[in-house]
């Protein structure tokens, strides 16, 4: 059971999460207002807490056979299920380069199935800092 307080922290994450995913990668978009980013950190909380459980007991076996790297897709699949239940938030193709800390990888172009799986990736590894150091 979740607490009004935990759920509220869960919303806060997720918001701060899609719009950090915004801002680093070129081919996730969010409409830079608040009812559509409150409205998306809202519908990842609740597809987070009805669907990833099912999706991990189904995916249970490739889970296990991958080390847990599926689990990846698995937020893969949950922020396009996002995506499409709120019209403010776009995944496409685009750009991708990192230039930071003497890593340098030159500009690519990532259609939006990399870009997908990219974005929530960054949405996690946002989401996992927040609740590890502020929440």
């Amino acid at each position: 059971m979740i607490s009004i307080k935990g759920a509220i922290r869960t919303v806060i994450s997720n918001a701060s999460a899609l719009l950090a995913a915004s801002y680093l990668i070129d081919g996730f978009s969010i409409e830079p207002n608040a009812q559509t980013i409150l409205t998306g950190a809202i519908v990842l909380s609740l597809v987070n807490i009805i669907l990833k459980p099912i999706l991990k007991i189904i995916t249970f076996p490739i889970n296990a056979v991958t080390l847990g790297f599926f689990g990846i897709i698995i937020n893969a699949v949950l922020l396009y299920v996002t995506a499409y239940f709120v019209s403010g938030i776009q995944i496409t193709g685009g750009l991708f380069s990192i230039n930071a800390l003497g890593i340098t990888i030159p500009e690519i172009y990532l259609s939006w199935v990399p870009n997908l799986i990219l974005s929530s990736f960054v949405i996690s590894v946002v989401n996992w800092i927040l609740r590890k150091v502020i929440f």
